[in-house]
């Protein structure tokens, strides 16, 4: 991951500056020059997102969403990144 963003950082997609709050983490964050096409990139899957959720009832999404949070988890767990 820190390699990614590095190379982010060095294109000037992203900024990172240390935490001052704790001097151990690092946030990054997304340059200001990109801000809005990462934005109209990210709004294009929101909306398909509410397209695909918002017929199903509320406990539906509640447990598709849930879905989806288990399987990242176990993704995460098999390769170590949990």
């Amino acid at each position: 991951m820190s390699l990614m963003v590095g190379e982010l950082s060095r294109k000037g997609v992203v900024d990172r500056h240390e935490d001052d709050a704790d001097r151990r983490r690092t946030i990054v964050s997304i340059a200001e020059a990109n801000r809005a096409s990462v934005d109209a990139w990210l709004a294009r899957g929101a909306q398909a997102w509410r397209t695909a959720l918002e017929p199903l009832p509320h406990g539906q999404r509640e447990m598709f969403v849930e879905t989806l949070r288990t399987y990242e988890r176990e993704a995460a767990a098999e390769h170590g990144d949990a």
